[in-house]
């Protein structure tokens, strides 16, 4: 090598050590990039403009009709073939629409009548002749209702058994029904009871039944609870006298086998005889209100009280005898089984904070054809779905997931979301932002009923505000529900109540503690009435795609609710700041404590129960809330940390309210502000765990004792949300 190329080397070496250094040092010394530069300007951006109005414009009612008719082709009850091609047809839907999607299997227990058998009450004479057996199948009015898979009317798990004795009439089954009875002087003990459906949730009335000591209960529909008309379906809305209402009865929700934990191929089950344990202990079976007629009208003893007189041609009485010595007897033979259940789950990925997830959910499967009970929420999920994919491919980029949630056996008793939570509860705690359930849309064709958690009230107003009202062109959904349904307390907003229970939204609440939100059309227009809550062929054979058109000809309805959950769905995805208003929460907890010491002023007293502590959180919680709010009016929108903290802080919150070791009589329930009642699974109590133990509680110091500890529970968690807004 000679002397030159040598120096060319060498220069070229002090080249590259120079740009090296010179890197070095750029690194090192330079200013940091402006907070304004793309990268930031992306992680703090705010909703794309005008995307709220293309997805409510996009909803085609044309895709909910073509999805109900499908998934109301046969009957589909939760462990049969007929499930599981509802589950491959949702399947199939998410993935034409471009979802990651997954099918989620479950080996859960489940109950069914027996093969060649049929589930019936028999009226006999005393010589044990058989003088009137009920109906042991509806009539079918249809080809459309004669499917070999429609399942014989029965409650589900409820116990074998074939118990023979006078019927007592026990109204609706309440507590308060059978401390009535109890004040007339009717022993119900060694009866069977006798009861209307409605008012409380089916379960309950067997409890209450049960601890009453009835060795049985009957449940029938009563035409005094719903507006007949001269006609029953198929000419209208109204339930025909053979029509029954199926159902399950259990009230610890979830896998009865597995309580607690998902039932996967690890999880240890109960033993069968464990499990009865936990099951109602004395058979139930549903018959029609025709059928109730033959069994009634052979009762004795003092005629009802006039507002538990219902609407069939008779004198009801309060029996305890029967004419000529008639018995009942009832003829239940249910069995346990494992079946497999079916998840279907669709994502959609978040662009910018893709661990954070919305879920959005429904339940699948129906006790026949389930029209209205499920489908109508299914279908519009669908074209949710749908709408959400196609604004994906013409250029929307969410910022937060969402999770769209077909459940399977939630009439069993919520078993499959329950069963998905408890798998994924430790994720869901730390990552979800909300749960959207959808369910049951077209009960009725007048305005909404909707439940939320309170900090979502405000939200619901926003997206109800965006949408076109279903039945009065040129209003909003907001306007016409606000004049429709007003909130008693201020009649400027439409009304939202807190969630109960009954839908797949409850383990959301209690486990994952997140806030949830459910709506239904649920009001009728009789024309000359609005009647609220009438839905007379729930559960029955005749909940099909036929008794949806009745109501909502158009799908004006299911498309109305579809834009609303939507819009609802696309606010807390895309929001910088999550729309959650803390501030809802403080006026309901003020009124749960002022009205919980108001209506047991003096036993308080007596015992020493003041509200000093408790007030005080509260208010510490009221002041917290209005600074929170304020100080979000002034926060630094261009800094992502600063963002994320807030948005930690509002998915917090509602955590704040779960006890792990649960209710002190019901463990099953974490949410000390909204937990199913005691009385009816279907209402929230304010305060659960407080009602639960003041419920009956006479003089029993020990307790009084509780009463006092779960009051500084209340206290503790109350404080604990104001500090996570304080901190």
């Amino acid at each position: 090598m000679n002397i030159a190329a040598e120096r060319w080397i060498l220069v070229v070496v002090m080249v590259g050590v120079i740009t090296f250094i010179i890197g070095v040092l750029i690194g090192v010394f330079a200013p940091a990039r402006s907070p304004t530069d793309d990268t930031l300007r992306q992680l703090t951006r705010e909703a794309e403009a005008g995307i709220s109005q293309r997805l409510i414009s996009e909803v085609d009612p044309s895709h909910i009709d073509k999805h109900l008719k499908e998934l109301t082709r046969r009957p589909h009850l939760a462990g049969e073939p007929g499930n599981y091609r509802t589950a491959e047809y949702v399947r199939d839907q998410w993935l034409a629409q471009g979802y990651d999607v997954q099918v989620v299997p479950y080996d859960v227990l489940l109950s069914y009548p027996d093969d060649n058998h049929n589930n019936t009450a028999t009226l006999t004479g005393p010589n044990g002749r058989v003088l009137f057996q009920s109906t042991p199948r509806e009539i079918a009015y249809s080809d459309e209702e004669t499917h070999p898979e429609a399942v014989q009317p029965y409650n589900a798990f409820s116990p074998s058994g074939q118990p023979q004795a006078e019927l007592v009439y026990v109204n609706y089954g309440r507590d308060v029904d059978f401390e009535k009875l109890t004040q007339l002087g009717v022993n119900v003990s060694g009866k069977i009871a006798i009861a209307r459906y409605g008012k409380i949730f089916r379960g309950n009335k067997v409890y209450f039944a049960h601890q009453y000591g009835a060795v049985g209960i009957i449940l029938f529909m009563d035409p005094g609870d719903f507006a007949k008309g001269d006609n029953f379906y198929p000419e209208s809305m109204w339930l025909p006298p053979t029509g029954v209402q199926r159902g399950n009865i259990v009230v610890i929700k979830g896998d009865q086998a597995t309580p607690g934990y998902p039932a996967t191929w690890y999880t240890s089950r109960l033993t069968e005889e464990e499990v009865k344990m936990r099951m109602p202990q004395i058979p139930c079976h549903p018959i029609g209100y025709g059928d109730a007629f033959m069994l009634l009208r052979e009762m004795e003893g003092d005629a009802a009280p006039a507002d538990w007189q219902g609407g069939l041609n008779i004198t009801y009485r309060l029996g305890g005898t029967m004419k000529d010595g008639k018995r009942v007897k009832l003829d239940v033979r249910n069995h346990l089984k494992t079946a497999t259940i079916y998840n279907v789950l669709a994502k959609l990925e978040g662009t910018i904070e893709n661990d954070r997830v919305v879920l959005v959910g429904n339940h699948r499967d129906a006790w026949v054809y389930g029209g209205t009970d499920p489908s109508s929420g299914t279908a519009a999920l669908l074209e949710m779905s749908r709408v959400y994919a196609k604004q994906v491919k013409n250029g929307w980029k969410p910022r937060r997931s969402v999770i769209f949630c077909s459940w399977d056996a939630e009439e069993f008793g919520l078993v499959g979301s329950y069963e998905w939570v408890e798998e994924n509860v430790k994720w869901l705690q730390n990552q979800a932002v909300a749960y959207i359930n959808i369910d049951l849309i077209t009960i009725g064709n007048y305005t909404l009923s909707l439940q939320g958690t309170p900090t979502l009230k405000q939200a619901i107003y926003r997206a109800a505000k965006k949408i076109p009202d279903a039945h009065i062109k040129g209003r909003t959904l907001f306007e016409v529900w606000r004049e429709r349904n007003p909130d008693p307390l201020d009649k400027t907003y439409p009304r939202v109540v807190l969630p109960g229970a009954g839908s797949d939204f409850l383990p959301f609440e209690q486990d994952v503690a997140i806030p949830t939100t459910t709506a239904s059309y649920v009001y009728v227009d009789l024309g000359d009435r609005i009647q609220r809550g009438v839905y007379p062929l729930y559960h029955t054979l005749y909940d099909g795609y036929r008794f949806v058109k009745m109501m909502d000809p158009e799908f004006r309805a299911c498309r109305t609710l579809a834009a609303l959950y939507m819009e609802l769905t696309r606010d807390l995805v895309d929001s910088l700041i999550l729309p959650f208003d803390v501030r809802d929460y403080a006026g309901d907890i003020d009124r749960f404590v002022k009205n919980v010491f108001e209506a047991n002023r003096d036993e308080f007293k007596r015992w020493n129960i003041v509200s000093d502590a408790i007030q005080s959180a509260t208010d510490n919680y009221t002041r917290a809330s209005r600074d929170f709010h304020a100080r979000l009016q002034k926060i630094d929108v261009t800094n992502p940390l600063a963002v994320r903290g807030v948005n930690d802080k509002l998915m917090a919150l509602e955590k704040a309210f779960q006890v792990h070791t649960g209710l002190p009589v019901r463990k099953e329930y974490k949410h000390v502000l909204l937990s199913p009642s005691t009385a009816d699974y279907y209402k929230t109590t304010t305060f659960p765990g407080l009602a639960d133990l003041l419920y009956q509680i006479g003089n029993n110091a020990t307790r009084w004792r509780e009463v006092q500890t779960h009051i500084s529970v209340l206290t503790f968690t109350i404080q604990s949300a104001a500090l996570i807004l304080m901190g």
